[in-house]
């Protein structure tokens, strides 16, 4: 290759460093728990590494969608039906940071988080007929969407687990609803393998437990653009176990969620260089 070839090349590759990235929707690619960060499943390399990864994180195919709320996939995604091989300790009452590799901006929506236990074992565990209980929920509150609260806190969302819930080995459901499309909303949900110590024996009532698929049926998914401004978040209440696991009466507890700002430059371990990586990814509309 001739220097006039190589003067012509570099300014290309440079241009190339610097084009932002461009996604399409998001995943949780990371959860983070006590001081731990632990990998989610990438659906864009880890189906092609050998030997493929052991992740917390059940599998899903794609960070798109599940658009059929009566599809068995929305449970824990398509793949996620099955286990994984490994599990992450978590002590009761302890936050799990759920971090998204990305959100568009205008895929809004409400943010849940449930459990199912797992019978014992969440790697031979199939979530075929689950009962889940919800441990926590937002919606639109203050003008705001759950999912925009979402991403203007770096992309993390803060879950913490019951701290009366009985030990024992659990899924947690995190999911995004977008509601964009008027008429059909989109379904992200993923399951995370963990498993609760400490010395609670707080179970949920049969109130609490609702399947999934089957939480949505009597959703009325709104236009939200038109004449919108209320959301009633589906499903049960948040689970409260301190009374021998009934639910509490109050409705606003649905509404109830927890996130964070970081602080520092740095939050549940992500370091300046994974957050600021963000700000050069823009959106693709789907």
């Amino acid at each position: 290759m001739t220097s006039f070839q190589i003067s012509r090349i570099i300014p290309i590759l440079f241009l190339w460093l610097f084009i932002p990235i461009v996604v399409g929707h998001g995943f949780v690619h990371t959860v983070a728990i006590g001081n731990k960060d632990y990998p989610g499943w990438s659906p864009f390399s880890d189906p092609y590494a050998s030997p493929l990864p052991q992740r917390i994180v059940r599998k899903i195919p794609s960070d798109g969608p599940i658009e059929d709320a009566k599809s068995a996939n929305i449970s824990c995604n398509a793949g996620g039906e099955t286990g994984t091989p490994v599990v992450a300790e978590v002590a009761a009452g302890t936050t799990v940071t759920f971090d998204w590799s990305y959100w568009p901006s205008d895929h809004l929506g409400p943010v849940s988080t449930y459990m199912t236990s797992c019978n014992s074992n969440c790697s031979s565990f199939d979530v075929s007929g689950a009962k889940w209980f919800k441990i926590d929920a937002a919606g639109y509150d203050n003008g705001q969407w759950a999912s925009a609260k979402l991403i203007a806190d770096n992309f993390l969302w803060n879950s913490t687990v019951p701290e009366a819930l009985a030990p024992g080995q659990y899924l947690m459901r995190h999911e995004i609803v977008a509601l964009h499309t008027v008429g059909a909303p989109q379904f992200y949900p993923s399951c995370t393998q963990v498993e609760i110590t400490g010395s609670g024996s707080g179970k949920p009532a049969s109130q609490d437990l609702v399947a999934i698929p089957g939480v949505y049926d009597d959703t009325q998914w709104p236009d939200i653009y038109t004449n919108f401004g209320t959301f009633a978040i589906p499903g049960p209440e948040v689970v409260n176990l301190g009374g021998g696991g009934s639910s509490p009466s109050s409705a606003s507890s649905t509404a109830s969620s927890s996130t964070s700002t970081p602080t520092n430059g740095t939050t549940c371990g992500l370091s300046k260089a994974r957050l600021s990586k963000r700000h050069r990814i823009v959106k693709r509309s789907d």
